[in-house]
């Protein structure tokens, strides 16, 4: 019998990459990676502003919806790091990353290594 043993994916080059690896483990590491590249390219100043008016800010595009949750605010997320903590806090409240349009709508998956 042969057992697989799960492991963070080759291609992680940055800092912050390895960051939210360590941040979501290896279990939901590709994953979370996929979505950060499809929501921002990993960008810490990327900004969005929809179509209904919020805002979406830094690595995980969290939205304006979220600024008063503890660790959330506009302030801490637009450093990169609090960003994937805030990201963190919102999926493991929800259970899952339901929280990002871009893995509801599988645009994740082309981010996906």
């Amino acid at each position: 019998t042969i057992i697989k043993i799960l492991d963070y994916p080759d291609e992680i080059n940055t800092p912050i990459e390895k960051y939210i690896c360590d941040k979501f483990g290896v279990y939901d590491c590709k994953t979370a990676l996929a979505i950060a590249k499809a929501e921002s390219g990993l960008r810490e100043d990327a900004i969005n502003i929809n179509t209904n008016n919020t805002i979406d800010v830094g690595v995980f595009q969290i939205n304006t919806v979220h600024f008063k949750k503890d660790g959330c605010s506009l302030k801490e997320l637009v450093d990169a790091y609090k960003n994937v903590d805030c990201a963190y806090s919102i999926y493991k409240a929800n259970g899952n990353f339901d929280a990002w349009v871009t893995y509801q709508n599988d645009l994740h998956l082309g981010f996906l290594q």
